[in-house]
């Protein structure tokens, strides 16, 4: 981890009035972990076993919204679900599945990279109908989602698994009560609702893999342990957490980046277009619940600078108003933009 980073980015989480969520960073080259801030922080002196506070967000499982829909995505490509220039017709209302899109009235025509960048529900509910639950669950499992992804070794240290992160949640797709022939569980769980659970380190790592032509590294919090004298004690080599399913092709990675850098160019990422750096990537909405109330997840996930990319970055803002301004986008224009200044 970078020290600087660290307390930079806290004050910054600090400063932008951040009550509940997570943001992870992590080396574009290797998937190293370079900061993770939990919100509320952890106050050892106040520790309350009945309150979630002192939980480490960002590797708990949140429902992820939209940027699930880069997992459906793969799947439609990797699965030939759509055609090339295929297009689908948004008019707001799905007509099924208490379903609609977040635009009002719609978004007229769209091919499924067009619904990428205006994370267009019907799009994807159409695109989901023609993928299998088992054909999302297989993308997701290639893509390190819906199974711990942190670095962990076997007979080290005395231990017979040495994990870096402490009780990171595995996420997930579906429930088991969740039948594959349940097509409205199937589009709900494709848009990235339903039954899904994604940590802010696996939506990090998420593209970190997409950078890497689709092969999953597993995140490090730490290099090596050294003796007070300089010598070292333990080494801990980077490794990969491959998935028994494979990984996808390494043109389905390059497609996804680009349609990432045409959320920013043309669909609901514009406002990073005036960030320091060149960025892309993938902003999501979560309805949730809180205490019987209707709330919000929000996300944003993505790199920077697209040229050479330095830096995956994932920003959950967790609970907020259903009528709040998408904070997630601009805590991750800020968080990048201090990258920037820091690089």
């Amino acid at each position: 981890m970078d020290a600087k980073l660290q307390r930079g980015l806290e004050e910054l989480t600090q400063e932008s009035g951040l009550q509940e969520g997570a943001i992870v960073v992590l080396d574009a080259a290797n998937a190293d972990v370079r900061a993770m801030i939990s919100r509320p922080f952890y106050q050892p002196q106040h520790v309350n076993p009945k309150q979630s506070a002192w939980e480490n967000r960002a590797v708990q499982g949140a429902i992820p919204g939209s940027i699930f829909k880069i997992v459906t995505a793969a799947a439609a490509l990797e699965y030939h679900a759509v055609s090339n220039g295929e297009e689908f017709h948004c008019g707001g209302e799905y007509g099924r599945y208490g379903l609609s899109c977040w635009k009002e009235h719609g978004h007229g025509n769209l091919n499924l990279e067009q619904g990428f960048a205006e994370s267009c529900n019907i799009v994807f509910a159409e695109t989901a109908r023609r993928l299998s639950m088992e054909q999302l669950e297989n993308t997701a499992d290639r893509l390190g989602l819906a199974r711990p992804i942190g670095w962990e070794g076997k007979q080290m240290a005395g231990m017979p698994v040495l994990r870096h992160f402490d009780h990171e949640d595995q996420g997930r797709v579906r429930t088991e009560a969740v039948t594959g022939a349940d097509e409205g569980a199937k589009i709900q769980t494709a848009i990235g609702q339903r039954d899904v659970l994604v940590t802010p380190l696996q939506a990090a790592n998420l593209i970190v893999t997409l950078l890497h032509d689709g092969k999953v590294s597993a995140p490090r919090l730490v290099k090596r342990i050294r003796y007070a004298d300089g010598g070292t004690m333990l080494e801990m080599p980077l490794h990969d957490s491959p998935s028994a399913a494979g990984q996808i092709a390494p043109a389905t990675a390059h497609k996804l980046l680009s349609w990432m850098n045409k959320v920013v160019r043309e669909g609901t990422g514009k406002s990073l277009q005036r960030a320091r750096w060149h960025v892309a990537g993938k902003s999501g909405t979560a309805q949730v619940q809180k205490h019987g109330e209707k709330r919000n997840n929000q996300w944003f996930i993505g790199y920077g600078p697209v040229e050479q990319p330095k830096y995956a970055v994932a920003v959950l803002v967790q609970n907020v108003s259903p009528d709040s301004q998408h904070q997630a986008t601009a805590l991750f224009r800020k968080v990048m933009d201090y990258l920037a200044e820091s690089s």
